[in-house]
């Protein structure tokens, strides 16, 4: 009986022994994470916290310098701010340190310089009545003097898109300039508007203008390259008639995306009709003129699009003599003059004669 119990208290001791290690091994990892949370932030937070904060720091961390008239707009390209400083013209400052920006060199010009905006070797400066001011800053240390282009309004904005400034030229709506020989600049093509044109940006075909009172204007600068030609739907097939015809036209009928104009030849004679502006889809006629003698004669049409593509179509028409042997109609008509007068003769010598007699 004794060892009965021993041996019953000898498992109870173990058993109690198993449930303390299993609550070891479950309380202290938990207890250490919980630990390491309260103590640590991880690493995942903190970057996130650096990316997101935007705000500025405590102390200032704005560096000025002064330029000696109103720096009305900006633009970086590389190591140098290009600054159109008003009535200072263009005033370039060294940035290759943000934080001790360099002494401005200044290149005046004849207006007041309202925007800049820089591509390749250049400024181009919109200097109010003075129009486009185009600046060679190769070397941004001693800018070149200004080539104009002149204006009929204000330019008070400029954006560079390939070949062309675009000019927001105030009163004078949008000014188009061809830029392609920097030092020689093309003479403006305008597209005004119903405001007064502030500012200009470019995005593919179009130019957006600030408009003023009008808002937003909308531009199509750009049209895409065209290389389909003209299709003619309709076209005559070669055709007789007979001398002393009247009334007889040719029409031909063409399509195309971007019609311009098309002319009609006689061959052998020249153009007879055009350059005309043409509509896609609508009948050309052409009225043959009345009295041409008998022969052959060769018409050809030459349809052309906005883009140069062109497609032609030749028709002959062919006047015959009058069947019989008959005289052609001009003659008929001089024989009926002819036979008239006769008749008139012969009984004018009548009448005279009988008054003889009497």
């Amino acid at each position: 009986m004794q060892k009965s119990k021993k041996k019953f208290k000898s498992n109870k001791l173990r058993i109690l022994l198993i449930i303390v290690l299993i609550s070891i091994l479950i309380v202290i990892p938990n207890l250490l994470i919980s630990i390491q949370r309260d103590s640590e932030i991880p690493i995942e937070e903190k970057n996130l916290n650096e990316i997101i904060n935007t705000r500025p720091p405590q102390e200032s961390s704005v560096y000025y310098e002064d330029t000696t008239g109103r720096a009305l707009s900006v633009y970086v390209s590389g190591d140098y701010a290009y600054v159109a400083d008003e009535g200072s013209g263009l005033a370039v400052i060294d940035i290759s340190d943000p934080t001790n920006p360099g002494t401005p060199v200044y290149e005046n010009t004849t207006g007041r310089a309202y925007y800049v905006y820089v591509s390749g070797d250049y400024a181009y400066v919109a200097d109010d009545d003075s129009g486009l001011a185009v600046i060679d800053i190769s070397d941004p240390t001693n800018p070149g003097t200004p080539v104009y282009e002149d204006t009929t309004g204000s330019a008070y904005g400029v954006y560079v898109s390939g070949d062309y400034a675009y000019v927001a030229d105030y009163d004078s709506g949008l000014a188009v300039i061809d830029i392609s020989e920097p030092i020689d600049p093309g003479t403006p093509v305008y597209e005004d508007t119903t405001g007064y044109a502030y500012g200009v940006y470019v995005s593919g075909d179009y130019a957006y203008v600030a408009d003023w009172t009008s808002g937003l204007a909308v531009i199509q600068v750009r049209k895409r390259v065209d290389n389909e030609a003209p299709i003619i739907s309709n076209a005559p097939s070669d055709f007789n008639v007979e001398a002393g015809y009247t009334g007889q036209g040719i029409s031909w009928t063409a399509t195309d995306a971007n019609p311009d104009t098309y002319t009609i030849e006689l061959l052998g004679t020249g153009i007879v009709a055009g350059p005309t502006v043409w509509t896609s889809g609508v009948a050309i006629t052409y009225n043959i003129p009345d009295g041409f003698s008998p022969g052959v004669y060769t018409y050809n049409i030459t349809f052309t699009d906005e883009s140069g593509n062109s497609i032609s179509n030749t028709v002959t028409v062919t006047i015959k003599s009058i069947p019989g042997g008959a005289l052609p109609f001009e003659l008929i008509i001089i024989a009926s003059v002819i036979g008239g007068g006769a008749v008139i003769g012969v009984a004018v010598v009548i009448l005279l004669r009988r008054k003889r007699k009497e």
